[in-house]
């Protein structure tokens, strides 16, 4: 509403994306092209839903669980059943008002490793403690780091769920680890019980010196971020 010279002007605010390139990303690695079914993504822009009861999120025409809306940012998971390597469309209304839409190009796998501090990643040890410089991981350790974008697994999950612990959902596409560029032997990558989109990682720390070093997952050819974690 604005006021001059005694007249108003009314309006109605609309949903708006900020560059499409940057709107719409991995809620881990806030990577655009890491988009895969199954994901906990983030759409940031202008005007966005103050609350996830407010938020309608449609990719490609299906509802897109929402799990966090603060009026520029909404966390929501895409759908495992939407199609890939092929242009999607995304678009979400505010209390019945749709935003524009946008294409969104949708990949077999997109992980991303969640951070903290930066580029610490989240790491829990195996006493459960999260990883960081002052506490670290030791070699032969196996450490679990969490993540998102993996893709489809094995037993399905409904879009929405919290997975199970028996049995566990386990990631279906060909993948690998690596800390400090050293291989990491891989004993679980599938949903972490109880948390809807959430991944994770078993991996066994490979000898390495003293140090902190980048840790990547690959799935179907596509890589990771490198956060950091620390070995002594």
């Amino acid at each position: 509403m604005e006021s001059d010279g005694g007249y108003s002007v009314g309006g109605v605010g609309q949903p708006l994306f900020v560059t499409p390139q940057s709107a719409v990303v991995n809620a881990a690695s806030f990577d655009s092209q890491a988009l895969a079914p199954g994901e906990i993504f983030s759409i940031f822009g202008g005007s966005l839903p103050q609350s996830p009861a407010s938020a309608k999120v449609l990719v490609n025409g299906e509802a897109a669980p929402v799990f966090f809306a603060n009026g520029s940012q909404i966390n929501a998971q895409i759908p495992y059943d939407v199609p890939t390597d092929q242009p999607v469309s995304l678009s979400l209304s505010n209390a019945g008002t749709s935003s524009n839409a946008v294409l969104l190009s949708i990949r077999q796998a997109g992980p991303g490793i969640f951070t903290y501090s930066g580029n610490r990643a989240v790491v829990q040890n195996p006493d459960y403690s999260l990883n960081s410089s002052t506490n670290p991981a030791h070699v032969g350790d196996t450490v679990v780091a969490y993540l998102t974008g993996p893709g489809l697994v094995s037993p399905a999950v409904a879009t929405g769920s919290a997975p199970p612990s028996a049995p566990l959902s386990k990631v279906t596409a060909p993948y690998s680890a690596a800390i400090g560029g050293v291989q990491a032997d891989v004993s679980y990558l599938g949903l972490t019980p109880g948390f809807a989109g959430l991944y994770q990682a078993n991996l066994k720390v490979p000898t390495l010196a003293p140090g902190d070093y980048s840790a990547v997952t690959t799935v179907a050819g596509a890589a990771s971020n490198g956060p950091l974690i620390s070995i002594r």
